[in-house]
């Protein structure tokens, strides 16, 4: 999402701590009264400039947060970048990826375009800017974004992705597959974008060449509801009713799933370490084989716990284990051998992580150990 790199010069320290009102009130604000800059101040500027001192510690503690989604504290620290140094491009481009990330597309439109203003030569890095005009429906605009990105910057894939989607909406499923290649000539194991090309090739009557596509990015993204949906469709039309009525209930569970998920993120906005919404997080991710957002879930969920919850670890272990995320598990793997080498509930979730793993030597280490104890 960030695309602009940001040199921080001081080590951070630990989040502010906020209340939920606070928070509530930040998330609240109207960012769009902040103070403008004189025309042409940040015409010289560059991505690769170092952050002004007066700015680091704020910049920094911006980008933390919105690392571990605590975007009360992002808008609040970059508040005060922007009081002190009117459009400040970095601050801009920030403010609009967290509002973005907050689905508040409007807002989120209206920091990037004063980024573009204030620093019109990094058009290319704007594809962010395009998003929100896709997400408000605003396709026509969307599209014509896209392309200028494109022209600066020709080899993004975000840009050529949301190219063919902004085309797509709008009834030019030809120019959309095109677009929609190029996006995957960059990087072919673009789920998203696999998804839509399948889309793109029902819509042109080409349904038989849809299945494989489509068919990638359900191996690729299985969590994705809308790609079982027309996975659904198309399985329908072959004559395939009983594998069609599989794939419609898992579009159904997958829609549960999703507006469970937002219901728990919402409540993460005010506090963003509540351990029931983060462990029911774990939980719903695995229910959706969501590898990428169990990572992120599971690794907050570990910092937020306190050490000595043996149960956090377990639950993060385990899910991590089922979906075969190998990084993650190893990680609080090792935490449960080094810190929790007296609890017999620790060796038999490791024994059972090994084995999955097929290393036997460990598992059997493991079994032993735990009965040991």
């Amino acid at each position: 999402m960030i695309a602009l790199a940001l040199q921080l010069v001081l080590a951070l320290g630990p989040l502010a701590a906020q209340t939920k009102e606070l928070r509530a009130e930040i998330l609240a604000r109207d960012f769009g009264s902040l103070p403008r800059a004189a025309e042409g101040r940040w015409s010289q500027w560059k991505p690769a400039d170092a952050i002004p001192a007066e700015l680091a510690e704020n910049m920094g503690a911006a980008l933390a947060a919105y690392r571990e989604a605590d975007y009360a504290e992002s808008l609040l620290r970059l508040e005060r970048v922007l009081a002190r140094e009117a459009d400040f491009p970095p601050g801009l481009y920030q403010l609009g990826a967290t509002y973005f990330r907050l689905r508040r597309y409007g807002d989120g439109a209206q920091a990037f375009e004063r980024f573009l203003s204030a620093a019109p030569q990094e058009v290319g890095a704007t594809q962010g800017l395009g998003h929100c005009y896709y997400s408000l429906g605003d396709y026509a605009r969307a599209q014509a974004h896209y392309a200028k990105v494109l022209a600066a910057a020709p080899t993004s894939v975000e840009a050529w992705r949301g190219l063919g989607l902004a085309q797509l909406r709008q009834g030019d499923a030809a120019a959309a597959l095109e677009s929609l290649d190029r996006s995957l000539a960059l990087r072919p194991d673009y789920a998203d974008a696999l998804a839509w090309r399948a889309q793109a090739l029902v819509d042109l009557g080409r349904a038989g060449e849809a299945l494989l596509p489509l068919q990638r990015s359900l191996e690729l993204a299985p969590h994705d509801a809308r790609s079982w949906f027309l996975f659904a469709q198309l399985q329908s039309e072959l004559g395939r009713e009983e594998a069609a009525e599989s794939a419609r209930g898992r579009f159904a569970e997958l829609s549960r799933i999703e507006q469970e998920v937002r219901a728990q993120e919402g409540l993460l906005l005010y506090e963003p370490c509540a351990a029931e919404p983060l462990s029911k997080l774990v939980m719903l991710h695995v229910a959706a084989r969501n590898k990428a957002e169990l990572r992120d879930v599971g690794a907050r969920w570990l910092r937020c716990a306190p050490p000595e919850r043996l149960d956090v670890r377990l639950q993060v272990l385990d899910a991590a284990t089922k979906l075969a995320d190998l990084e993650l598990a190893a990680r609080v793997a090792a935490e449960l051998e080094a810190r929790f080498s007296g609890s017999v509930e620790a060796w038999e979730a490791l024994e059972r992580y090994f084995r999955a793993r097929g290393d036997v030597g460990r598992a059997d280490a493991a079994r032993e150990k735990s009965r040991s104890r």
